[in-house]
């Protein structure tokens, strides 16, 4: 077999455009490691067959895809238009309604029923990720007049974002919850928190997941002001992070929005917590083959930060080149980590000073396996692990060698698929080096004198964790 030819993780949405067999199976050979399934559209009926779809094609080309499904949230949005999209020109009159209608050039339906107790005359409205902007002009019982500011296309179902108003709800909503049960039944990896706003809202999903004896990925959506706000105590408690800049880019000045993605990937980095970046990657490719020279330096910006897995969302959910889009996003992660790698091992020294002096065992042993990359010319970093925190641990510092893991859980494989350079390999529940060695060279991975860095727990079965590395040539 081969790795991929990229260490950086593809997210892929699978929506209308890409739910076919044959699609899927392509966005699957051109890079896609995990399927996002956005709860925010579509019927759970359908999800379950996009499930079964994704799994069967998944196991038929003998690729690892996990599956992210994110939950819709609190956020407010548009109901049904007429032909599910409509243009709102700059300067008309439009009016926002509370009533249960479908939605044309004059008159557009909102989910959120208090919406108009909620605003003030003057207030923006933004509509589709802050790409239509609207001037509230009079307020009614159910129904708010806005004049349109900055026109656009408006599809059925698209979020509304009031930076002024506070809404007096709970981030995770009683349909979040319903989700997440549906996620356990058909063995979804991991679940995208939306709207986040303290630790309280990871904290009572992840106490909801313990009730129910399940076992999910939980990632962290950052896209409210407060949660950046709060983003320590967040990053400790959740599993992963998204930088989702959709709503982020409308709820804060959109010029504090670069810098702000790079400290946050930055601490997430520290933490060894996979972070994405998402929204509007390779966003004119969802009508385009080629995208815009500004979203390729976006992509591969994001990666040069660090982080862990770009994800595509319109591009491959609605927009006419699913394929097409995974290829470039792959294409710019094979050329972006090229160069990265060709700096050398500076930049990894450069992070070993970043972190506490005084730490654990597994992080002075992760320390060491850096140490030993900028000494030694080393094939590959072999990591048997229980938890997958050994792997993220090394991971985060971007080596230019993949790191193999070896698990006997297939939630933790399929929870390393979000973290770059990992690729993971589910083994027996006991399993040795010796049967590690067996698989990556009967799999052609690695040959005989390839010199690899193994790490492992000593006296095996003995310990809680990794505290032992070991540098020698494959036999």
């Amino acid at each position: 077999m081969e790795l991929p030819a990229h260490k950086t993780k593809i997210i892929a949405t699978i929506g209308p455009a890409s739910r076919h067999k044959g699609t899927i199976e392509k966005m699957i050979k051109a890079g896609m490691s995990i399927a996002r399934i956005n709860f925010s559209h579509g019927t759970l009926e359908e999800h379950a067959k996009t499930i079964e779809l994704i799994r069967k094609t998944a196991e038929k080309l003998e690729k690892r895809v996990a599956i992210l499904g994110d939950l819709p949230g609190l956020k407010m949005r548009v109901g049904k238009i007429k032909g599910d999209s409509v243009t709102l020109q700059k300067g008309n009159k439009v009016v926002l309604t509370t009533r249960d209608v479908e939605g044309d050039e004059t008159t557009i339906p909102v989910e959120f029923k208090d919406l108009p107790k909620l605003v003030s005359k003057g207030d923006v409205i933004y509509l589709s990720d802050g790409y239509i902007m609207l001037r509230i002009e009079e307020i009614r019982e159910n129904e708010v007049e806005c004049v349109v500011v900055n026109g656009g296309t408006l599809f059925s179902h698209k979020g509304i974002n009031i930076p002024k108003a506070n809404l007096p709800i709970e981030a995770i909503t009683s349909k979040d919850f319903e989700i997440i049960e549906f996620a356990i039944e058909h063995g979804i990896d991991a679940i995208g928190l939306s709207f986040v706003g303290s630790v309280y809202d990871v904290l009572k999903v992840k106490s909801f997941l313990e009730k129910k004896n399940a076992e999910l990925f939980v990632i962290a959506k950052i896209e409210r002001p407060d949660a950046v706000r709060n983003f320590d105590e967040i990053l400790n408690a959740a599993d992963g992070i998204m930088i989702a800049r959709g709503d982020l880019g409308v709820e804060m000045p959109i010029e504090k929005l670069p810098i702000m993605q790079k400290q946050l990937i930055k601490k997430a980095n520290l933490a060894a917590k996979p972070v994405i970046t998402a929204t509007q990657m390779l966003v004119s490719m969802t009508t385009d083959r080629i995208p815009k020279r500004a979203e390729v330096t976006d992509v591969a910006n994001a990666i040069l930060d660090g982080t862990d897995a770009v994800m595509l969302s319109e591009e491959t959910a609605i927009g006419k080149h699913p394929v097409e889009s995974v290829e470039m996003m792959a294409k710019i992660a094979r050329t972006t980590e090229e160069y990265r790698e060709s700096l050398g091992y500076s930049r990894l020294r450069a992070w070993i000073d970043l972190l506490p002096k005084r730490s654990t065992i597994k992080e002075a042993i992760t320390r060491s396996v850096i140490d030993a990359l900028c000494a030694i010319d080393i094939k590959y970093i072999l990591t048997p692990t229980r938890t997958g925190l050994t792997p993220r641990l090394i991971s985060r510092f971007k080596p230019k060698q993949w790191i193999l893991a070896f698990s006997s859980s297939e939630k933790v494989c399929n929870n390393l698929a979000f973290s770059y350079g990992v690729y993971p390999f589910c083994m027996e529940e006991e399993f040795n080096e010796k049967d590690i060695i067996m698989l990556v060279k009967g799999l052609g991975i690695a040959k005989e004198d390839d010199t690899v860095l193994l790490t492992e727990g000593r006296p095996i079965g003995k310990t809680t964790g990794t505290n032992t590395i070991r540098i020698f040539q494959i036999p």
